[in-house]
């Protein structure tokens, strides 16, 4: 059972998404939420992020959404240290602030200031093992910065029992395919 689930993968410039209310963050929110509703459904309590902009916010937001209906569902942040948002520009740092004045739970794992990039190495691995699962959305055609921690999952599960469900744009592509095929036939 999965009751503890750590949400990851690009970065909202790693897509060329500049504005939250580009079309693209629409269906991959309602993506996010279609993926998180599936594991509401087996049992799922928490779910983590690191507070990233990009698909952790946008999953934070969701969070924050499916609450209504869903009000024992809990998000975490749990950042790397301290600080890790205060060179973002003013509107992404009110968007984070409003975030975690909603969460149920937010924390560093280095409590001080960046040092350097073993505190997001450690921070990975402390997603790892306390989380049940990990949805990754990323494509190796696209590489970028969550390359890294693919192969850090992958070596990951390799050792233990730990499961993930690694999004590939194709499954993206499909998803709002189908979403928009169903919107058109609601219209008609």
């Amino acid at each position: 059972m999965i009751k503890t689930v750590y949400v990851t993968g690009y970065k909202s410039f790693e897509l060329n998404i500049f504005k939250d209310d580009a079309p693209e963050v629409t269906y991959l929110k309602k993506f996010i939420k279609h993926k998180l509703n599936q594991l509401i459904e087996e049992g799922l309590e928490w779910v983590l992020i690191q507070g990233q902009m990009g698909v952790e916010l946008w999953t934070a937001e969701v969070v924050l959404e499916l609450k209504t209906s869903h009000p024992d569902l809990k998000l975490g942040i749990i950042t790397p240290f301290y600080g890790h948002s205060e060179r973002w520009n003013e509107q992404n740092q009110a968007k984070y602030n409003n975030i975690i004045q909603k969460a149920d739970f937010v924390d560093s794992v280095f409590h001080a200031p960046y040092e350097g990039p073993y505190q997001f190495k450690q921070t990975d691995q402390f997603m790892l093992d306390h989380t049940d699962q990990t949805l990754l959305i990323y494509d190796e055609e696209q590489e970028a910065s969550p390359k890294f921690f693919k192969h850090m999952l992958v070596d990951f599960m390799e050792k233990t029992n730990y499961t993930c469900d690694i999004v590939t744009f194709d499954e993206l592509t499909e998803f709002i395919n189908d979403l928009q095929w169903s919107q058109e036939q609601s219209f008609e």
